[in-house]
């Protein structure tokens, strides 16, 4: 190829796209939307087919609204959601030969509806959410032969009827596909059901070796009770004996007292009664000690003893707790296992 040629054709390539100018009969058409209500422009600077969209209008747009679009050419969408538009309107639309996309959500039309669109050879996208059409309508969007995605939710469409228009339009995706959302629900409940059975295997096995430790935590516990109970009676012992003492150092102390208030006392006397004083004053101490002594070892033994005693709550309730589990997952893997044969039989 000459040069010449070749810079011709790469300026012809990379030449920015022009924009194209719209028809009077298109521009009439956008004109006559906006005036009823409706939203209407050039899909693209380089693409002339027009967009319509009345879904946002503050008006009520009716089966006579949309009049103006009867047999217009060069639109390529019409958005009627929520609108209340019926079947009687759908005449205006079924002459829309280069129409690619309808919305038609939440209105009135029914099957006879959409029995007058089997003519829109180029509709590659339908959206018939929240109307009244049932299965008995999909005989006639199976000649939509450009078709190539269709919404039903919440119509009377069925996994019944779904599955001839699919084999009739093997390229159409349809929302929701009943068969394929069924079996894909069926495969993830028969995965959770054979978890939840592995689950409860795990914690039947488990629950032994919970309700062992647990014995063996209720059996240290009743242990490091029997050790407080022998400290406390230790303690009680003690304060008996503190209580006996100070008594008997109330006699001596009486008794001297006594004896110094006698002139005639002997000296010996007095001395032995001092003797006698000073020992009580002596047990009193010792026994004073001694109860100090066993008060301190019964606190660590009750601390030892609460400790034991929350950790043979816990294992306890460990047990309940795996015990519980095992019977909701053996519920669960029961309601799934239902799940799955109810499913099953839909088909």
């Amino acid at each position: 190829m000459k040069p010449t040629c070749t810079l011709l054709l790469s300026l012809l390539l990379t030449a920015p796209t022009l924009a194209q100018e719209l028809s009077e009969t298109d521009q009439n058409l956008i004109k006559a939307v906006r005036d009823g209500g409706g939203q209407a422009m050039q899909l693209a600077k380089n693409d002339t087919r027009i967009t319509i969209a009345f879904h946002l209008s503050d008006k009520e747009i009716t089966d006579d609204t949309i009049k103006i679009l009867a047999g217009a050419g060069n639109v390529y969408s019409v958005n009627l959601r929520g609108t209340k538009v019926t079947d009687a309107g759908m005449a205006h639309i079924a002459g829309l030969k280069d129409l690619v996309r309808l919305h038609l959500e939440k209105t009135a039309v029914t099957d006879a509806g959409l029995a007058q669109l089997k003519g829109l050879e180029k509709l590659e996208y339908l959206n018939v959410y929240g109307t009244a059409v049932t299965d008995a309508s999909l005989k006639d969007v199976a000649s939509l032969k450009s078709l190539k995605k269709l919404f039903v939710w919440e119509t009377k469409v069925s996994e019944a009827g779904e599955e001839p228009l699919k084999a009739a339009l093997p390229e159409l995706e349809i929302v929701p596909d009943f068969k394929r959302d069924r079996e894909k629900a069926i495969l993830e409940a028969s995965r959770a059901a054979e978890d939840a059975a592995k689950e409860v295997e795990e914690l039947a096995a488990q629950i032994p070796a919970d309700q062992k430790a647990s014995d063996e935590s209720a059996a240290k516990a009743a242990a490091a009770k029997k050790e407080l109970d022998a400290e406390t009676a230790k303690v009680t012992a003690a304060n008996t004996a503190v209580t006996a003492s100070d008594k008997a150092l109330a006699g001596a102390n009486k008794a001297v007292e006594d004896l110094k208030k006698n002139a005639d006392a002997p000296k010996a006397v007095v001395d032995a009664g001092t003797v006698a004083q000073a020992a009580a004053k002596k047990a009193v101490d010792d026994a004073k000690k001694a109860a100090e002594a066993a008060k301190k070892a019964m606190e660590a033994k009750k601390k030892s003893s609460d400790d034991a005693t929350k950790a043979a709550a816990a294992a306890k309730a460990k047990v309940d707790a795996t015990k519980k589990k095992s019977e909701e997952t053996i519920k669960k893997a029961a309601d799934l296992k239902k799940k799955v044969e109810e499913l099953s039989k839909q088909g």
